[in-house]
């Protein structure tokens, strides 16, 4: 056989195939004998060699991309707080589930409260929503047109309100002026005739909605959706979550809880309630279906003035803050109803709230300072009396000392 001269020899590589010349054949010799030849088996060696790595390359390739622990497609438990949503109150969101699908989920919290922290201001104005601000500043018996959520959290306090007349979101400048109390480098009560100018004689009846507008008809009407917008925001936030595809989950904004979908393997959903005087845990819930909770209290927000605590929710019918008892949870499948109705209970005493409870199906948790209320607790500690209603005396214990 011809052999190519040193100057067209190919370079070496790892895999060498020599190229038969077209016109090149076997000697007479090699084949009466039937001899192979050693380039062609050569060659068909390098090419079986080399498909069989491009064979496993592209195995490797797929088994890659099918995985399910491959990056950023792991399924396992994800937790984030944010902090800059609105609200002036952290939002955590947990749930178990790939990157992607979580980043997806966390764009659509901060989305859901940064828009309703808009529209639902009462200090501030923005370009392109209308917010509590500017009906609060239009003139008396002027229709301002609003989005369709503020509509919807004003029904939503319609109906709270005829539940339960302690929530009243029309007395907005009541509340703003305890507000100020609170905020003040040294605090101080405001002043008595203050706290009774600032009451809204009318109530809920100087809030006139038509269509999609909202009208104020004297000056003493103010709208403050405090008691009630992360109630609203967290649970509008939670349908969305599952209209996106979210299976379960929890999100917590300030003490508004939501249990969105049921635990897998029948796990039920476990939820502390906390001791007023601790950051601790008082009260276990349990639960394997969703719910909402929401817990009122004096220890979230509060001044101190000779010594006596004033919490931050105010009875509209003294015009002072509530001194009822220590906390009060609402639970409920809706967190805007959990809650107005966290708040109007924190207004009533005890004995009234169980009243209300009955008549209206609702589920309630009461703590109280040990020996204030003249009823027999379901349980109680050396500090604490705890009250609950029936509906939710099976799913709610004291926690276990660790």
């Amino acid at each position: 056989m011809n052999q190519s001269s040193p100057e067209n020899k190919k370079p070496e590589s790892s895999i060498y195939i020599e190229e038969k010349k077209e016109n090149e054949i076997p000697s007479s010799a090699d084949q009466k004998a039937g001899k192979k030849d050693p380039k062609k088996s050569e060659s068909i060696t390098g090419w079986i060699v080399l498909a069989c790595c491009v064979l496993v390359l592209c195995l490797c390739g797929y088994f890659y991309l099918q995985s399910p622990n491959k990056a950023g497609n792991e399924i396992k438990s994800r937790t984030i707080t944010l902090t800059d949503v609105g609200f002036d109150t952290p939002v955590t969101f947990k749930t178990t589930g790939t990157e992607k699908d979580f980043n997806t989920y966390v764009d659509i919290i901060e989305s859901t409260y940064k828009e309703c922290n808009e529209l639902f201001d009462a200090f501030n104005t923005y370009p392109d929503k209308v917010s509590l601000k500017e009906i609060n500043d239009a003139p008396r018996n002027t229709p301002v047109e609003v989005d369709e959520k503020v509509i919807e959290v004003l029904q939503d306090s319609a109906n709270a309100h005829g539940v339960n007349p302690k929530f009243d979101v029309s007395q907005g400048k009541l509340t703003m002026l305890w507000k100020q109390a609170f905020e003040a480098k040294t605090p101080a009560l405001p002043d008595a005739a203050a706290i009774e100018a600032a009451k809204n004689p009318d109530s809920m009846n100087a809030v006139v909605v038509k269509d999609n507008t909202i009208t104020l008809t004297n000056e003493a009407a103010a709208l403050d959706f405090g008691a009630i917008a992360k109630g609203y925001t967290t649970q509008l936030a939670a349908d969305r979550l599952l209209e996106a595809g979210l299976d379960y989950g929890f999100l917590n904004a300030g003490g508004n809880v939501v249990l969105i979908g049921e635990k897998p393997n029948d796990e039920d959903w476990v939820v502390g309630i906390q001791n007023p005087d601790e950051s601790d845990s008082l009260l276990v819930y349990r639960n394997r279906k969703p719910t909402c909770l929401v817990t009122s209290g004096d220890y979230q927000r509060y001044m101190e003035v000779d010594g006596v605590r004033y919490a931050h929710i105010i009875d509209p019918d003294t015009g002072y803050p509530a001194a009822n008892m220590r906390s009060v949870t609402v639970i409920h499948d809706d967190s805007a109803y959990c809650d107005a109705m966290s708040t109007a209970l924190f207004c009533t005493t005890v004995e009234e709230g169980q009243k209300i409870c009955e008549e209206f199906d609702l589920d309630a948790i009461w703590i109280v300072d040990k020996g204030t209320v003249d009823l027999i607790p379901d349980l109680s500690t050396d500090a604490f009396d705890i009250y609950i209603t029936d509906g939710l005396k099976d799913q709610v214990e004291l926690k276990k000392a660790s």
